[in-house]
This record gives C-alpha cells, sequence and structure tokens, in this order.
C-alpha cells in the first residue's frame, strides 16, 4: 500500500478492489467485486468472474468472510459467486455466510446446486429483498440497501456505524476512585457503576463527547438518480460506477449507467467525504482523461484499479 493510501491510526475500514471492470473481464480488470473489512469481520459487495483468484491474491482469509452482498444478476457481478461457495465448502467451512441480494439470487444459487450436484456443509442464509431494506443490523453498524435505477433491478448498499461512546479520560477515573478493571469496561460501554464507598460515577463523568461512526456506500449499476444520491448522504466513502466517460452520456444513460461525471456529481450532491469510481469499460485503458473530467466536479476523486486499497479512517473529533 503506498503511503497515500496508509494512515498513521487504525482505520475504521479497509475496502479492497478485487475487481473494476464492467462488461467482460480484461487483462487489466477483473469484473465487480469489492471487499471490505471492518474489525474481525470481511463483507464482499457483489462478486464477478475471477472474484475468488483476486480474494487470494489480496490475502484476504476465508475466515473472517462474514457476508456477501449482490447488487443484481447481471453476469459482471455475480458469476463469480457459486465458485467462491463451493470453495468455502473445501475448505471445510463451518461458520455460517450470509447472502443479500434481488428477488432470483435464490434460485440462481439452487439452480447451480442442482446443476453442479454440490452442497454446502455450511449453513447459508439467504434474503432477498425488491425494495428497501435493512440487511442487517447489530449494536455497532447496520447494513441497508436501496434500490437505484439500471436496466433491471438492482440494489445499493449503505454500511454504517453507529455513533461511538466519548474517549475514556483514564485520568479522571482514577481522580474518582474508580478502580481499574471491569468498572473501567463499563463505564466504556456507557454503564454506570457503583463504587465501594456507595458512590454512582455516570459515564458522563469520565467520557468525552459522542464520536460519529463512518459510513461506506456501494453504488453499481446505476443510472444517475435521487436514491443513489440519497443512499450516498454524508458517507466517508462512496464506492460508485463510472462506467463510461463524460462524452458519452447519452449511451451510459441509454444501457443503465453513470459517467465519471455523473459519478462526481452524485458525491459533490451527496456530500460524501471521498469518491472512488470502479466498474470502468475495458475501452479505457488510460484513466487519466476520465480522473480529470471527475476531479474537474469532484476534487476528492480516486479511481480504482484492481487490488487497490483504501483506509477509511475515523473523522478528527
Amino acid at each position: 500500500m503506498s503511503g497515500e493510501e496508509r494512515n498513521v491510526s487504525a482505520p475504521a475500514l479497509e475496502i479492497t478492489f478485487l475487481g473494476t471492470g464492467s462488461g467482460a473481464p480484461s487483462l487489466e480488470r477483473n469484473l465487480a467485486c469489492v471487499a471490505v473489512q471492518r474489525g474481525g469481520e470481511l463483507f464482499l459487495f457483489d462478486c464477478g468472474e475471477g472474484a475468488q483468484i483476486q480474494y487470494r491474491r489480496a490475502g484476504l482469509g476465508f475466515a473472517p468472510l462474514t457476508a456477501i452482498a449482490i447488487s443484481h444478476l447481471h453476469g459482471d457481478h455475480v458469476t463469480g459467486l457459486m465458485g467462491l461457495l463451493m470453495s468455502l465448502q473445501l475448505a471445510d467451512r463451518t461458520e455460517p455466510l450470509d447472502l443479500y441480494g434481488p428477488p432470483g439470487l435464490g434460485e440462481y444459487v439452487r439452480c447451480n446446486r442442482r446443476a453442479l450436484h454440490t452442497h454446502f456443509g455450511y449453513p447459508l442464509h439467504l434474503r432477498e429483498e425488491g425494495g428497501p431494506a435493512v440487511f442487517r443490523e447489530t449494536p455497532a453498524y447496520r447494513l441497508i440497501a436501496a434500490p437505484l435505477d439500471h436496466r433491471l433491478f438492482c440494489l445499493g448498499f449503505r454500511l454504517e456505524e453507529f455513533s461511538r461512546p466519548g474517549r475514556f479520560n483514564l485520568d479522571e477515573a482514577r481522580r474518582l476512585g474508580v478502580p481499574e478493571g471491569p468498572l473501567f469496561g463499563r463505564l466504556q460501554r456507557g454503564e454506570p457503576v457503583s463504587l465501594p464507598d456507595g458512590r454512582i460515577v455516570a459515564p458522563e463523568q469520565v467520557l468525552g463527547p459522542t464520536r460519529r461512526g463512518v459510513t461506506f456506500v456501494y453504488a453499481t449499476d446505476t443510472r444517475p438518480c435521487a436514491p443513489a444520491v440519497e443512499l450516498a448522504r454524508g458517507a466517508d466513502l462512496l464506492v460508485y460506477e463510472g462506467t463510461f466517460d463524460a462524452r458519452v452520456g447519452d449511451e451510459a444513460h441509454r444501457k443503465g449507467h453513470s459517467t465519471v461525471a455523473d459519478a462526481a456529481r452524485v458525491a459533490r450532491e451527496a456530500g460524501v467525504r471521498e469518491l472512488v469510481i470502479t466498474h470502468l469499460s475495458p475501452r479505457y485503458t488510460d484513466v487519466s482523461p476520465l480522473l480529470a473530467q471527475a476531479r474537474a466536479i469532484f476534487p476528492n476523486t480516486r479511481i480504482a484499479r484492481d487490488l487497490f486499497r483504501v483506509e477509511v479512517p475515523y473523522r478528527e473529533e
């Protein structure tokens, strides 16, 4: 990873682009697949052809894989799925795996299992949604989806953390007489504690202001549309398609896609922190003109390449 992408503090999220092309793979770009690591969990967004090879090249272990989210059932977003699921079986996975996506995803998996005479020794929890949905929610974050504007039903995804407790003031806790150990942890979780002398110490006495979590949004394939803007609203990192250059907007929209200029306008309107463009047509080998078109509208833009990594840090309070 380059110095530009490395932050001194531990990132909240680490994004690895396993495939950044569209339509058909090229020697430079595999098909759509993005890995997002959050703590000990790993999420895949789309799973195009060659995804598991790229997964291995990126050094991502199978154990942290928590969920796979499929945006839609065009081949360049889903043809790598069955191979990956079967490799998990060969690796003797026993932990459950969540699979999220649009209507028809379950039939796609079942049809392939019948044709390939395969089974999975691990629980595969599949959930389809034909509209806005909360696919996953924990005390720390949630994964939501909303329909975009493509030639067939397509979901965009938003992984958003909830606010975190403020920083723990160790010196103040000691001054108040809180013994080190489990009581520190309870205060950090926002719980009041009772001291041996009967006093109650409230979390707000030893915690700073609440800190904002981070938000990652994945939106492809889609024409520019209001739902994409709302899904991306205030995100720290927006991964959005830029299949075509700005000069062929009519062609892009007719095919249900966006240009790099469209991506930049969505990022600007949504007030995101950073934009990374992916899903490039194989017709483009030199992306520097595309990057210039996007940065003219939204300067904090990068164009992904295969195995490109981006860290998303917490915002400084």
